[in-house]
């Protein structure tokens, strides 16, 4: 092995599909760095038009247990408003990342409003 050889590749993990893309691609990037099963702190981001719809969207998130990080106007300086929660020492795995979505989907829908994903700790 020559001075600048490079290292093998790591092969890239199997993660089970969550039936979305950009959560199915966001897991890889976690689990090539991390193990899924490590506790985290997970971020999701809500986007609703108006002050009233989100602080609706602040009680049901945390009436299902998620904590309230911040309910303010959308950092864009447009009419629209954020809700970020989170939930510390969270397993991202496949399922519960699944679950999420769904339920911040439909949150966001009956707010007339929409689900811009998630972040998690390494």
């Amino acid at each position: 092995m020559g001075l600048f050889s490079r290292r093998p590749k790591q092969p890239t993990p199997v993660i089970a599909p969550t039936g979305h893309a950009g959560d199915d691609a966001l897991l890889v990037q976690i689990a090539s760095r991390s193990d899924l099963e490590t506790p985290r702190h997970w971020l999701h981001y809500i986007y609703v038009p108006d002050e009233p719809r989100a602080r609706s969207v602040a009680q049901v998130v945390t009436a299902a247990g998620w904590e309230l990080q911040a309910v303010d106007v959308s950092a864009g300086g447009g009419p629209e408003w954020v809700v970020v929660v989170e939930r510390h020492g969270a397993v991202t795995s496949s399922y519960a990342v699944h679950e999420a979505r769904l339920f911040f989907e439909g949150v966001a829908a009956t707010h007339d409003g929409e689900y811009d994903g998630w972040e998690a700790s390494l």
